[in-house]
């Protein structure tokens, strides 16, 4: 697995949105990582890639953070899956390929933004789902219990 050494940056704009999604108090996600890369796929899914606004300021997420988990993975295949080029997974690339992870989580944040002001009147979770229910994201079908098995008798 590689690892990813550079920082990983959020724009500041969508701070609050990324507090509500990710973290000790939010009820999505455990991690802002886990949070940031829900909104990479997502921005990618909508092909939603805003680059960062350097003069509203950005936070950072260490590279560490990116290294012992799936979010490494999503760096590198939204890197590839956007360039279509495998070059992009060069070692020396690597800042390329989280710029692009930082571009479309930010499209993302401000697509789940937009739906947590639409439906302002329900929790960030059914925001959410509300949002996803939009572009055709379904929640997961309840599960069917399974027949019940009946054992032998002796």
């Amino acid at each position: 697995m590689r690892l990813i050494t550079s920082p990983v940056r959020r724009s500041k704009v969508y701070e609050n949105t990324l507090q509500a999604l990710g973290g000790k108090d939010a009820a999505l996600f455990p991690t802002l990582r886990e949070a940031l890369s829900f909104c990479a796929v997502l921005g990618y899914k909508e092909r939603r890639k805003t680059p960062l606004n350097p003069h509203a300021g950005t936070e950072d997420i260490a590279g560490a953070q990116y290294q012992i988990n799936e979010a490494v993975d999503i760096v590198f295949a939204l890197a590839l899956a956007d360039g279509k080029n495998s070059d992009i997974l060069r070692p020396e690339q690597e800042k390329d390929c989280v710029q692009i992870y930082e571009e479309y989580a930010n499209g993302g944040l401000d697509l789940v933004q937009s739906w947590i002001e639409r439906y302002s009147d329900v929790s960030v979770e059914d925001a959410v789902w509300r949002g996803l229910n939009t572009i055709g994201v379904r929640p997961p079908a309840p599960s069917k219990p399974a027949d019940e098995v009946v054992g032998p008798k002796f």
